[in-house]
């Protein structure tokens, strides 16, 4: 699949077929839809292209009104692939993009994507105003060139599946319901952060979980879940909530995941919300709720025996949790510790870390810019600290925000590399420079670990 973001710089050989929307979530509405772009695309000999926003316009031009949301854009990404699109345009969506004229849009869709057919819902609508209506559409497309095609939505117990109907149901906490919408798992991911291990002092370790503010998570509740790590995939049990038994904290996600006992601190993790199991409510007596966590384990072991919809872990997370970073304390600059399972990983989870330790938030996005980087020095520490400054200079040069890491070759004197990055919104510049203050790349049993130290 081809994923451009600058359609200046497209020059396609064939005609597409087209649908535009904000899919988010790429729900079961959404994939009746581009099953029939697809198919058509197939039939004839055409090119199967979706066109996407990011932000969802409603963040630009009603934020007080903006949805959470139900996949990021990597999630999307990942499953418009999966659907068989063979061209994805993620365009970014402002002010600017806001006050394009349907006419104006549409001359340069048309011609740069060579638009044959449009298929859309009966409902859509582009352009300023959202003037581009169907009717409107029409008459754009004799004039350009391209016939239209509506398509009605989905219907599922009596109303029409859509993301906002999802996000109603998750703010519900009736996960499975909109397991039903999806057509998967309702999920959230995140990396795992330190908290104050009281689940571990009551018998019960967890995983806590950094989710991005704008992601649409269930209601406060326990659940049972499925906790993917990499591609591997364990039942668990999920507190969303301000543990009020404690200390009505912020709201986090907290997951204990079965028979498991691995240091997982500093790893990405994905839940799947499988079903709710109760409201979370406060406990006077601290017997009385870890009797009432065996109840929660037991209930979410029978419901989880049966793998249900979406039951393979994505091949996007990639190995079993190949590196882990976390900050450490430094009297003066930042200071982050890293581990890789192998030396490639180490250096991929330096680079994540470091943005982690400029607060820059590269989860979830997918990049549309790629650079090149191939490095030389005499041990690993001098190509490590290389690597993160090269890092460093691209995004505050080129504008970029770094957000994928592609490491083609890697010893421990030489590195080639392909990094994507996405335009950032601000400078990316909160650290001066990566140090060899204490640096040192050790070769452990088990992989590869230092810790870096940055001048801020």
């Amino acid at each position: 699949m081809q994923l451009i973001d600058d359609l200046s710089k497209l020059s396609l050989r064939q005609e597409t077929i087209l649908t535009i929307g904000a899919f988010d979530g790429v729900h079961r509405g959404h994939q009746a839809l581009i099953a029939r772009v697809v198919n058509r695309a197939r039939a004839t000999n055409r090119l199967a292209g979706l066109l996407t926003f990011h932000p969802h316009p409603a963040v630009v031009l009603a934020p007080k009104r903006a949805p959470r949301y139900l996949t990021t854009p990597g999630e999307k990404v990942a499953l418009l692939e999966g659907l068989g699109m063979d061209l994805v345009v993620l365009m970014r969506f402002d002010r600017e993009l806001a006050a394009t004229s349907a006419h104006d849009f549409m001359a340069q869709i048309s011609t740069r994507l060579r638009l044959s057919e449009l298929w859309i819902g009966a409902d859509f609508a582009l352009g300023r105003n959202r003037e581009g209506d169907v009717p409107r559409l029409r008459l754009l497309g004799d004039q350009f060139g391209y016939a239209v095609y509506v398509v009605e939505p989905v219907v599922d117990d009596g109303a029409p599946i859509s993301s906002s109907r999802i996000r109603a149901l998750l703010l519900e906490g009736d996960v499975e319901e909109a397991t039903e919408l999806l057509g998967r798992y309702p999920r959230v991911s995140g990396q795992v952060v330190g908290g104050a291990a009281r689940g571990r002092n009551l018998g019960f370790p967890t995983a806590n979980l950094e989710v991005r503010p704008e992601r649409a998570v269930p209601a406060n509740g326990v659940y049972a879940v499925y906790a993917v790590l990499g591609r591997e995939r364990y039942p668990a049990v999920a507190n969303v909530g301000v543990r009020p038994s404690f200390d009505n904290g912020e709201r986090t996600v907290e997951t204990h995941i079965f028979d498991f006992d691995r240091d997982i601190y500093g790893c990405d993790l994905v839940v799947e919300f499988v079903a709710r199991l109760r409201n979370e409510r406060r406990f006077e007596d601290i017997g009385d709720l870890i009797a009432q966590i065996g109840k929660d384990m037991e209930a979410a072991r029978a419901i989880l025996e049966d793998p249900g919809p979406g039951s393979e872990a994505s091949e996007q997370n990639g190995a079993n949790c190949p590196y882990r970073y976390h900050e450490v304390e430094h009297t003066a600059d930042r200071a982050l510790w890293v581990w890789g399972k192998e030396l490639r990983d180490l250096f991929v989870g330096a680079a994540r870390g470091m943005y982690y330790v400029m607060d820059l938030e590269i989860e979830g996005e997918v990049a549309t810019d790629w650079r090149e980087i191939s490095l030389e020095a005499t041990d690993p520490e001098i190509l490590l600290v290389d690597w993160l400054n090269e890092l460093l200079y691209i995004g505050e040069v080129e504008g970029l925000l770094l957000v994928d890491f592609q490491i083609d070759s890697l010893t421990e004197s030489s590195l080639e590399a392909r990094v994507g990055g996405v335009p950032a919104e601000e400078p990316v510049r909160d650290i001066k420079a990566v140090t060899f203050h204490d640096l040192a790349v050790v070769q452990e049993e088990d992989g590869w670990s230092t810790v870096v130290t940055f001048d801020v």
